[in-house]
């Protein structure tokens, strides 16, 4: 019998066949999503009678949803980094193996953290869509050779974003549960306590996986120790954050911008639209063609190597 792959990631072969092709070329008959959308639970569900493996994206997959793949369904490949959302436990106690492409989409997020970081703090689209509508108008921001910037979750993106940021001039503080003080000091970087962080930072870029601990870890009170004019930039989980905290400190003035691409409920139609100071982006710091490449690359390359029994490297395995 051939095995099934059901793809709930969206997109997914899109800016490169090869995926696809791989997968169907190690004996899989491949089902790509019938959304062009993230699932919902549901709909997710009610794919998986007769699947494999799942290659999946950043849509819920608690037990109840994993449940109706079993007994045949013995991998979910995420095409990604974040397990927020998919029940590792129960994959576990039911023999269901799970991978993920923890590097392939890390330099996409960076490059995108200083697209938003300049947009916002230079007014950028705003000069923009003056222009549109024939309306010369120059705005005044930030320079941010000689600033502080604080990175809060400094793992594999947020690694990069401070080598970036240092190259810009830029002073960089650190916090997070692990220090590597070695790679600090060889990078000019400074480790630092979660309220100095925001303390001393003009801007903020959190950069955390989502679990019980980071949940609302970014509150009004730090938001408030920022300088006033600070920026805020989230492109990690929406949950870290406290969004309605963050619309009272723009709103009134506290802070200067922000700039987000994840949010608690996607798609986002909540209150910070309205703000003229934030720049908002959904849910896409992957989506470069190299990153998506690397991610839908990185999973079809799990599935055959899970498929037939083949060893994965270690940073691949949950």
């Amino acid at each position: 019998m051939r095995a099934i792959a059901q793809v709930t990631s969206y997109p997914f072969g899109i800016s490169s066949p090869d995926p696809v092709d791989l997968l169907r070329n190690a004996g899989f008959e491949v089902r790509l999503s019938p959304y062009r959308r993230k699932h919902t639970p549901e709909e997710t569900a009610a794919l998986l009678g007769d699947v494999d493996v799942l290659l999946a994206g950043t849509e819920p997959l608690p037990g109840a949803v994993l449940a109706r793949g079993l007994p045949r369904l013995k991998h979910v490949a995420r095409v990604g980094v974040g397990l927020d959302g998919l029940d590792v436990d129960f994959c576990k106690a039911n023999g269901i193996a799970v991978t993920y492409t923890p590097d392939a989409p890390a330099r996409s997020v960076v490059e995108e953290v200083f697209g938003m970081l300049f947009s916002v703090s230079r007014r950028l689209v705003e000069a923009h869509e003056g222009m549109r509508v024939g309306k010369w108008q120059r705005f005044t921001g930030v320079l941010w050779q000689g600033k502080t910037f604080g990175i809060l979750g400094c793992g594999r993106i947020g690694k990069q974003v401070a080598v970036l940021a240092r190259a810009f001039g830029m002073q960089v503080l650190a916090h997070d549960i692990r220090e590597d003080q070695a790679w600090a000091q060889q990078h000019g970087v400074t480790y630092v306590g979660l309220d100095d962080l925001f303390r001393r930072s003009l801007g903020v870029t959190v950069h955390l996986p989502y679990d019980e601990t980071t949940e609302d870890i970014v509150t009004e009170r730090q938001l408030r120790l920022m300088p006033k004019g600070g920026f805020l930039l989230n492109t990690c989980r929406g949950e870290v954050l406290d969004e309605d905290a963050l619309h009272r400190c723009l709103a009134d003035g506290h802070l200067g911008g922000a700039a987000l691409d994840v949010y608690r409920q996607e798609p986002y139609l909540g209150p910070l639209r309205d703000l003229p100071n934030v720049f908002l982006c959904c849910h896409q710091g992957s989506c470069s063609h190299d990153g998506r490449y690397a991610m839908e690359m990185g999973a079809a390359e799990n599935t055959v190597a899970w498929q037939r029994g083949q060893p994965l490297a270690n940073d691949r395995v949950v």
